[in-house]
């Protein structure tokens, strides 16, 4: 019997009893339905949250004090040691951080609203990268001397004065803690900002504004932000930079700690992963299953022809003849189950998108294409692995007892 006679026996055969073939190829087909379906959920989590994330700068990088370490008045910096962080290797633009908590009087005089007063150098329209809708951001020199200016969003120029375009106009801004301090701002800048109603607007003025106007601060500060070109070199970077201020400082041990969205984006992207590898992996369990179930339907095959098996040998075939024929069988129900789990799967992930969307979800559930070949790879080895205990069985059948069997 060759190849093709043995497909067209095959096919003949597991689709002489329907309801069995579907009991045997039921477990391969929700366990392929599982896998498309729960990969390509955990495929769309992961655009989602990489889509999120691809709002955090790389390459940005804040630089404060160690948690577990103490910092005196030495150790902290000045705004003439930015420009010698700025040499270091890699580092493109460098800022001071210092922020303060104040509210601001709206349009109407009743309402106030909490902002955020960030002390900063001209290098922080770059490190944050402020995009100026109007008007401009801060000049090396108004930073570094008490000018009374800021910058503020779009949408807290609205809030404020009934309209974006603020150049020029006045801000009152109030010291949430200590009633009475009060910094009234020039408005010189208005960068472009997405409306969100949780966010906490940020003003932006000159650091020594901000430095005689909290007395906390005395001249100096001990957190800073920067940019680097090469995101690969985030961590090497970073060392150099604790070590520079280690040495600008003239501490005996590295006080600060460099951090960023690059250990964000690492961190996140691998939980993802692995989360949507080991849910896919418990969903093979039932493949494992369905496997099984091809081994038992195939051994009571085997049982129930046994005496075919006789009379095949009896004229001729050979044992490899009757081994592959139980293999194709075997075979072509785990494909045919595999086949119908993938479409089930697509089905099943259109579906499992309708219902994300009704509940509010943004996630869209993505199939992937390595995952569909995987699964058609996958039923073909089940198919294969758990039908050569039964052919094998098949094959070594005597064919005089086989003859004989009732």
């Amino acid at each position: 019997m060759n190849i093709f006679e043995n497909f067209k026996s095959a096919i003949f055969n597991i689709l002489s009893n329907k309801m069995r073939l579907f009991l045997t190829t039921l477990g391969i087909i929700i366990g392929i339905t599982s896998v498309v379906i729960i990969t390509a959920i955990g495929r769309g989590f992961e655009n989602d949250i990489s889509k999120t994330l691809g709002e955090i700068d790389a390459g940005l990088m804040n630089v404060s004090p160690s948690y577990s370490k103490t910092i005196r008045e030495k150790d902290k910096l000045t705004l003439k040691d930015l420009n010698k962080i700025k040499k270091i290797p890699n580092v493109n633009y460098v800022t001071s951080k210092m922020s303060k908590n104040m509210s601001v009087t709206l349009k109407n005089p009743n309402e106030k609203k909490g902002v955020l007063m960030s002390g900063v150098t001209e290098d922080a329209k770059n490190v944050y990268k402020l995009k100026m809708k109007y008007g401009r951001f801060l000049t090396e020199k108004e930073a570094e001397t008490n000018s009374k200016v800021c910058i503020i969003d779009n949408n807290l120029a609205r809030d404020i004065f009934g309209r974006e375009d603020a150049i020029g106009e006045e801000i009152t801004l109030e010291n949430v803690m200590e009633k009475g301090q009060r910094l009234k701002l020039e408005v010189i800048g208005i960068f472009s900002k997405d409306s969100n109603e949780l966010y906490t607007p940020t003003v932006y003025t000159s650091a020594k504004a901000y430095m005689e106007l909290d007395a906390n601060v005395n001249g100096k500060f001990e957190s800073i932000a920067l940019t680097i070109e090469d995101a690969n070199l985030f961590y090497k970077t970073g060392d150099r930079v604790e070590k520079s201020i280690q040495i600008i400082t003239g501490s005996k041990e590295e006080k600060y700690y460099a951090s960023g969205g690059v250990e964000i984006l690492k961190s996140t992207n691998g939980t993802i992963k692995i989360f949507t590898v080991f849910v896919g992996l418990v969903a093979s369990i039932s493949l494992l299953v369905g496997g099984i179930g091809v081994m038992n339907i195939m051994l009571v095959t085997v049982t129930e022809r046994t005496k075919e098996i006789g009379i095949r040998k009896a004229l001729g075939a050979t044992n490899g003849n009757i081994k592959m024929q139980f293999l194709i069988e075997s075979l072509m129900v785990a494909v045919l189950g595999g086949t119908f789990g993938i479409i089930f799967g697509y089905v099943g992930s259109f579906i499992a998108g309708k219902v994300l969307s009704v509940v509010g979800s943004k996630i869209v559930p993505e199939v992937s294409i390595p995952v569909v070949i995987g699964s058609v790879i996958i039923s073909s080895v089940i198919g294969i692995v758990f039908g050569v205990y039964p052919a094998g069985k098949a094959a070594k059948l005597d064919p005089i007892d086989a003859l004989r069997y009732e």
